[in-house]
């Protein structure tokens, strides 16, 4: 359905850890080698949390992105933070970020969870908000993880893959544009899957280890044939919306050869993908925003053009934004 309304992103932000852990450290703690990791993957190093916490990671990417909107933090109207890793259930870590960004307390503040694709829900789901109250000018949308909470640490075909990070975006509608979008889901928790509680040790942090408890597994071979085929359906039919594909892609950053694939299938040069997981790893939510950050602020994308992000992963679910930068 063509949404006559779009947005405008008005400002950017992202936060990673500091500590960064290469292919070559992960060899010292499981059986792998950096050539598998980046030939499979494309990853060669990824940041893991040391005592940053998910609120810290995610107020500092919210106040990049606040900082370059040139926005006072009181005239947010709506925060959506999606996140599957929050330090607590209640309050929501938009309710936390609220109080530590200064927002009005009229703001409407939730979290989302919807995995890899929960920036893009979240996004959505922002520019309704934003569209349905009027009053609500501004609206600030933020993916973040410490998936370093729910990873095995022993699992090899998981442990290399993931990364922590924070990535965040604030918005405003734009009536001289026009904004699309696709989605979905299809309800699965046998190919990616993790249970509620998480509490497994991290070796590469210091602080006290916890009781293992809880832990994400996934079928690699099941994830990759969902993630090509969702990353190319959902783009081609809201490029069929649209009425074109777009000048610019950022997809979640799951793995190299997925988006090499899609890429291939849709017919486009791969010189369109930003591309950062060599550096960040998959980072769940926070991989689309932190990505969309690095694009803006390196100058891949610029005004005017238009873009797409596009998410796959846990749920299984499945989005693409389609909108003019």
């Amino acid at each position: 359905m063509k949404q006559e309304i779009g947005i405008r992103l008005l400002g950017t932000g992202s936060c990673v850890p500091s500590q960064v852990v290469t292919n070559a450290d992960m060899e010292g703690i499981v059986e792998t080698s950096d050539e598998w990791i980046r030939t499979r993957t494309g990853i060669e190093q990824r940041h893991i949390a040391d005592g940053e916490t998910n609120l810290a990671l995610t107020k500092t990417a919210a106040e990049r992105a606040m900082a370059m909107a040139g926005i006072d933090p009181k005239e947010i109207g709506v925060v959506i933070c999606a996140t599957m890793t929050g330090e607590t259930m209640v309050p929501s870590l938009a309710c936390l970020l609220q109080r530590e960004c200064g927002l009005s307390e009229h703001v409407f503040a939730f979290d989302m969870s919807a995995a890899c694709t929960g920036f893009l829900y979240a996004l959505h789901t922002a520019r309704a908000l934003l569209c349905a109250v009027p009053e609500k000018k501004y609206a600030l949308v933020t993916g973040s993880e410490l998936l370093s909470r729910i990873t095995d640490f022993s699992d090899r075909n998981t442990c290399v893959l993931f990364g922590d990070g924070a990535g965040a975006a604030v918005l405003e509608l734009d009536e001289n544009t026009a904004y699309y979008f696709d989605g979905g889901a299809k309800g699965d928790d046998q190919v990616l899957y993790c249970p509620r509680n998480y509490t497994l040790p991290n070796p590469f942090s210091h602080a006290d280890a916890e009781p293992k408890q809880q832990k994400v597994s996934m079928e690699g071979r099941a994830v990759y044939t969902f993630a090509v085929q969702a990353l190319t359906g959902s783009i081609l039919r809201t490029a069929e919306q649209a009425g074109g594909l777009p000048d610019k892609y950022i997809c979640h950053q799951a793995n190299a050869r997925i988006i090499q694939t899609a890429a291939k299938q849709l017919k486009e040069p791969m010189e369109k993908f930003f591309m950062n997981i060599e550096h960040c790893g998959n980072t769940s939510a926070a991989s689309i925003p932190i990505a969309l950050d690095e694009c803006v602020r390196s100058g891949g994308i610029q005004r005017g053009e238009t873009v797409m992000l596009s998410g796959f992963g846990g749920g299984l679910a499945y989005g693409t934004a389609f909108f003019t930068f």
